[in-house]
This record gives structure tokens, sequence and C-alpha cells, in this order.
């Protein structure tokens, strides 16, 4: 019988090492845990009310190009009508319609996005064009002439150029001296509403868009083909501000540059171009009220473009995946730790509940709230015990306590702050009270002991199961190669024919083991 389960869980680990291989061989994958490119997954949130009429969204959509890669787009549309109409040369833009909008709507849209830096050598020996609108082709001229925010002929803007250029005629050196002049003449400051290139110039003080438009009109002037690109500038976390900088064209290349964050000729690879041209990210009509936020999430793994891989789902299921994946990796744990050490636990999904639990607070928080309500559970089943009351009225009654002390200490965690309190109420209020439940019937049967026991040996092996999961080794390499839980199958086969002492019986047994010392002498 050994036989035949050591060489099935043999099979399992030849399996998953064969998915695993075949992955990194020829998938793209990597078994490091430090890759040199960035996986970044953005998912774009708008929350709408419509008027009870006709309404539109339109959204930005970002596209391939030399830095950027997009892929694995999901869209969430809410009974809306949704299209994407591609523009060439400039957007992709993604819209929602609907005839009739009355209430709220919750549209998302969600990609992967593989990005890198780029740095840029401007040719020392390029000049400016005296007639610009003959050297450069007929599609560069609209990034050549004035708009509405970008007035590149106004008078004032044609002075300053002149003051900050002279005569000088070298295309690098004009580029730098524009770049200096509205990085060391324009104060940044966080408006609502950008300025155009003639008020900036005027007010001195922008945010990014107020800043690349007196840069992109500066450079239109010189006769520099100059264009906005617009985007996110990706850090973890949620946000709901987009970034603005400019590109000129140079030498048959775009170049790109941030006077606000100082990138000259250079991009680097957390930005995420979301549109070119003087655009809006977002246009909507009919909506009486309108929110959005950006979710953005980075793994140092490779991108997956296989529709297989739990990369492909949206980034909100992820969470979820990840979380799936834990729990055979909590039973392992819980299993060596019963069947080889032999420490006493209240079932075998109580601790890596509680484990997953303590995930959201501390372990301190969470094993000194599990104490208190356990404690406390126990006392109201003594006092229930009195009072003759049925099995299922006392189990509900005691859940109904459980439910009170969670709602207690959230507002108790609420007064003084501690924000993280609330995280318990994520706690599994069904284990805890079957848990209060055990630990009386175990008290009454083996003895006050035993239940302590049996509740610190439930708490020791919830806090294994909490640092073996929280490892961040653990969680990348389950996500990126689901097929381990094949190995925690084939392992979990191994400790199922485990007949061997348990580490806690050479305690428990010490003094049959003195007892042979000494009848040995």
């Amino acid at each position: 019988m050994n036989r035949k389960v050591y060489l099935f869980a043999l099979l399992l680990i030849l399996a998953a090492a064969a998915s695993i291989s075949a992955k990194v061989v020829h998938g793209g994958h990597t078994v490091s845990s430090e890759y040199s490119r960035h996986l970044w997954r953005i998912n774009m949130t708008m929350n709408i009310t419509g008027k009870g009429s006709r309404a539109k969204v339109r959204l930005t959509l970002p596209r391939d190009n030399a830095r950027q890669t997009i892929y694995n787009e999901h869209f969430e549309n809410d009974e809306m009508v949704f299209y994407v109409r591609e523009r060439p040369d400039t957007n992709r833009i993604g819209f929602w319609r609907s005839e009739l909008l009355d209430g709220r709507k919750t549209l998302q849209y969600t990609f992967s996005a593989q990005l890198k830096s780029l740095m840029y050598d401007i040719p020392k020996d390029a000049h400016l064009s005296v007639e610009p609108f003959k050297t450069y082709p007929v599609d560069f001229h609209r990034w050549l002439e004035p708009s509405e925010f970008i007035q590149s002929k106004d008078v004032i803007i044609r002075r300053h150029l002149k003051k900050a250029i002279g005569r000088e005629k070298n295309t690098a050196a004009v580029i730098r001296k524009l770049f200096d002049f509205v990085r060391g003449q324009v104060r940044y400051r966080s408006e609502k509403g950008s300025k155009d290139a003639k008020e900036t110039l005027k007010k001195l003080t922008a945010d990014c868009g107020g800043q690349a438009r007196l840069f992109c009109a500066l450079s239109r002037a010189a006769g520099i083909p100059s264009r906005l690109a617009g985007g996110i500038i990706l850090t973890g976390g949620t946000k709901n501000t987009t970034h603005v900088w400019v590109e000129n064209y140079v030498a048959g290349k775009w170049i790109p540059f941030d006077v606000v964050n100082d990138h000259y000729a250079s991009i680097p690879n957390h930005y995420l171009e979301l549109y070119r041209g003087d655009y809006y990210l977002f246009k909507y009509v009919g909506l009486s009220k309108f929110e959005y936020f950006f979710f953005i999430d980075v793994e140092n793994m490779p991108p997956v473009d296989n529709r297989w891989s739990l990369y492909a789902l949206p980034i909100h299921f992820q969470a979820f995946a990840k979380v799936l994946l834990l729990i055979p990796m909590g039973a392992l744990v819980v299993a060596f730790c019963r069947s080889v050490i032999g420490i006493p636990t209240y079932g075998t999904f109580g601790p890596i509940l509680l484990a997953l639990a303590f995930q959201e607070i501390s372990l301190q928080m969470g094993i000194f709230f599990l104490s208190v309500v356990v404690l406390t559970g126990w006392v109201l089943r003594k006092i229930l015990d009195h009072l003759k009351i049925l099995v299922i009225p006392r189990m509900a009654i005691i859940l109904t306590m459980v439910v009170i002390a969670v709602l207690a200490m959230m507002v108790v965690g609420s007064y003084f702050g501690a924000k993280n309190i609330f995280y318990i109420s994520l706690f599994p209020m069904i284990i805890i009270t079957w848990i209060i439940e055990r630990f009386s019937v175990t008290q009454s049967e083996d003895g006050t002991l035993a239940a302590f026991q049996t509740s610190l040996g439930t708490i020791a092996v919830a806090a294994a199961v909490y640092y073996v999961i929280r490892m961040h080794a653990v969680r990348i390499y389950l996500f990126a190669f689901p097929e381990i839980l094949l190995i925690i199958m084939a392992l979990l086969l191994v400790l199922g024919r485990y007949t061997g002492i348990r580490v806690m019986e050479l305690w428990r047994f010490r003094e049959l083991n003195r007892l042979k010392g000494k009848t040995s002498l």
C-alpha cells in the first residue's frame, strides 16, 4: 500500500515539475523572485449616475508602442453598449452608451501593461528648419500649428521664445534652453483645471498640464513638431490623478520630455501612456455624477499572454484567487503540525481560516481578540448549560455573542483611531463559535487543562500558518505556478501514511526514557 501511495505522490511531483519546466522554457515564465521587468495590473473604475436621458462616456485606451505592451484587456459594461474606435496615429477610444440611463452604473476597464524606460540622444548636428511646414510632411502640420490651449503663434509666446534661445539654431541646444526656461521660470502648483500656454506664461504657476502646454507652444514656435502625451504615473495602490508630458519630433523620433519631474529626453518605466495630443482622458454627457479611480498593482513576474493563466483574470478576482491558493498551503502546515509534531487543534480548517484573518490585522491583535471572545463565549456557554438550552438555540446565542463582540471591537477601534481593527469583521465567526463549543465539550470530557492545551495548540498552528502564507515568495510562486498545488497534494499523501512517533509524544513519554535508562544501568 505504501508503495502505491509513494508512486502516486511521485507522479504528482513529476507532473508539476514537467508543467513548471514547460512554462519556464517555452512560456516565458521565470523561477527567479527578482525579475528585471515589471508587470503592471491596472483597473480603471468609473461610477456614473444618469439623468434619465441618453448618456455616453468616452475613455482613451492605451495602445502598444515602442515602450509599452498592452494585453489581457477586460471590460465590464454593466448592461451599457460598448465599442472601441481606433483612430490612426493618435488614440484608441472606448465608448459606453445608453439610450436611457437612470440610476447608478459601474464601468470597469482592467488590463496588464509591460513597460520599459527609454533614453534618447538628440543629434548634435540637427538644426532648426527655416520653413518647418515645407520640411515636415502634411501629417505633422497639426503638431506645428497653434491650438486653443497651445498658442504657439501668440506674440507673448514668441517674445519669450527669443529671450530663451536668442540666436541659437542648434536643435539640441534650443530644446535644452526651452526645457530649462519652463522648469526654471514656472512653479509647480496642483490645480483643478490646467492652464493654457499663455495663461501659464502669465501666472508662472501651473500643474503638469499647464507646463507641458507652455513647453509644447515654445517648441512649435521654434519650428519643432511637438505634442502632448498623457497617462498615469504607476505606483501601487489607488489614485485618481493623471499626468501630462511632451513629445518633440527630432531626427525621425518622438522624444519625451517631462518638465515637472525633470525627465529630459527620457521616460521611466512607470509612465503609462493613455493618449497623445491635447485630449481629456474622460468625456461624458447625460450624467449627473461621474467618479473614477485607478487601482494599480505590480508583480515581479513576466507577462503571461496565455488566456488560461491566472494573470488573465480580472484584477479584482486575482486577489481572491491568491487567497484560494494559500488554503492548501495552510492545510499542509496543519497536517504536518498534527501528524508529525502532534499539536492538538480544534479541527483542520479552523487554524487556516484564523491565519487568513490574521493577515488583515496584526498577529498579536488577532490572538488577543480570539482569546477574549473564546473565554467570554465559554462563560456564556456555562450559563446556558444551567438554563438547559437546546443545542441549536445555544449555538445561535453564542454566534450572536461573537457578532456583538466583533462590532464592539470595531467601535472601540474607530474611537481610538485604530482603523486596522475594522478588519476584525473578516474573522470566521462560525469557526469561532464552533471553537467555543468544542472548548466547552473538551473541558467537560477531558478536563480544563486539555481544553486550554487544545486552544493553545490551535493558536500556535494558526500562527505557524500565518507566517508561512505571508511569505512573499510563497504568494508569488503559487500564483505564477499553481502546479505547486500538485506537489502539496503529494506531500499530503506522504503525510497521510506517516506512522512514526510524534514529537509531542517524545515529551509526553519522557519518563519511560528515564526508566529505560535506569533499567539499562
